[in-house]
């Protein structure tokens, strides 16, 4: 009962050429063909559909437009309500450093007259936009080695009651454009038919007066936020080949791992760096693999609270780590190898003084398995040894940890295996056994 589908349509006339001809179905000379309208129809849908209002009427306070594309699109959204709760915003949008010419859209702020609207350009405007207003050279990175125009990821925050109010009033309706990709150079001749479109971050178009002034936006590392999956490998590797991120499975599940990885040195932990491997032709980090489901920590402030003595907690770069469970906490940990680590509802659990060596968890290359996942990302994980404790309800505990033990009154016991394997059985994957220098602290 908190899933709602809203159905798009079946899209809009396809067009051919510059004179807006309409184009036929390629299969039936007798039937237009169609397009879709693009995903600014969100905001007529979810008011012709009365879902906005019905969110409202339960009493929530903001919504949030994410792309389902980008899996680190949750790592900052409980900071991204707080920018906007503070600053009072209607409209936050996250972002990202951006490279000049990059092609991601960029948020800026147009002037005309005496009104003023901070919203996105997409990057195939923004050069000429430059160009013929205020910066003769277009489009250029600045000190910084950055555009400064942040990079638009398509992650919204809007405060549900102005949301509602604006869409009373615009039905949600978003503002039309033609993108045709042109064959030729005199750009006469479509390559395929194209469609008129719309975009959901183009909402700031239909603020009026005192509205325009309540949208910002909230720019954060990429490596946090940002990481797509929408390309094909062989795309990917073309795009990284060029020194663009590929954008493929492979190196969104390493940047997912990267990211708490990244937090956790933030606030002290001692966290290896990985090795460099490659899978399909997509070079990525591996290792070490950190799973932080959000029963355990929903946002990266929680990171604290769940490790309160992160100088004890360290982590090499091959391990693979899962942790599971509001009452869990990890006080110390020395992990050099695979654990899975589980607190049931309602049980409490601190792991402290635990020392976990195995064989652990490793990446086998794969391009052809059954399992369309694992083709994707050119790997399947082989979990060759698992050290497993599980806090349970009852106060017992699963696994080698320790028997009834309890957070306040028991010390761990130590818990190490250092098994032999068959040279001939495991991959070998050479570590760096280098610290990387902590970032600032990422949790504030």
């Amino acid at each position: 009962d908190q899933i709602t589908i809203v159905q798009q349509g079946q899209g809009v006339p396809a067009l051919y050429d510059n004179d807006a001809h309409i184009a036929l179905d390629t299969e039936d000379p007798y039937d237009i063909q169609m397009k879709p309208h693009g995903h600014g129809d969100i905001h007529a849908l979810l008011h012709s559909n009365g879902v906005a209002k019905a969110w409202q009427s339960q009493g929530m306070k903001w919504t949030v437009f994410f792309q389902d594309t980008n899996g680190l699109a949750f790592n900052t959204l409980a900071l991204s309500l707080g920018v906007s709760s503070k600053m009072g915003l209607i409209m936050n949008s996250i972002t990202c450093p951006r490279k000049a010419k990059q092609a991601i859209g960029a948020i800026t702020k147009l002037t005309k007259g005496d009104q003023q609207k901070t919203m996105n350009v997409e990057y195939n405007q923004l050069d000429p936009l430059l160009r013929a207003t205020v910066s003769p050279e277009g489009d250029v990175n600045d000190e910084s080695g950055f555009s400064p125009y942040p990079g638009n990821i398509n992650q919204l925050v809007f405060n549900l009651d102005s949301y509602v109010s604006i869409l009373e009033r615009t039905k949600g309706v978003m503002p039309e454009f033609v993108n045709p990709k042109y064959a030729d150079a005199e750009k006469t001749v479509f390559k395929k038919p194209t469609r008129l479109e719309c975009m959901m971050q183009d909402f700031p178009t239909v603020l009026q007066g005192a509205e325009t002034e309540k949208v910002g936006f909230t720019s954060l590392a990429s490596e946090l936020c940002f990481s797509p999956v929408k390309n094909a490998t062989v795309d990917g590797v073309a795009l990284q080949r060029n020194g663009t991120h590929p954008g493929v499975a492979a190196s969104g599940e390493a940047d997912q791992n990267s990211a708490v990885a990244r937090i956790l040195r933030s606030i002290g932990c001692q966290v290896e760096e990985g090795s460099k491997v490659t899978f399909n032709g997509i070079e990525v980090t591996s290792g070490p693999d950190c799973v932080l489901k959000p029963s355990f920590a929903a946002c990266a402030t929680e990171f604290k609270t769940k490790f309160p003595n992160p100088a004890t907690v360290k982590i090499s770069g091959r391990s693979s780590l899962v942790l599971s469970g509001q009452g869990l906490t990890i006080e110390s940990l020395d992990l050099d190898g695979a654990a899975v680590i589980e607190c049931e509802e309602g049980a409490s659990g601190v792991i402290r003084n635990l020392t976990v060596k195995n064989r652990g968890w490793v990446k086998e290359p794969n391009a052809s398995s059954d399992v369309e996942i694992i083709r994707m990302r050119g790997y399947d994980m082989r979990r060759l040894e698992t050290e497993k404790i599980v806090f349970k309800k009852d106060g017992s505990i699963e696994g080698n940890y320790g028997m009834k033990a309890t957070p306040k009154d028991s010390v761990a016991l130590k818990k190490e295996i250092v098994p032999v394997a068959p040279e001939d059985t495991v991959q070998k994957t050479v570590v760096s056994k280098s610290v990387p220098v902590p970032p600032a602290d990422l949790t504030k």
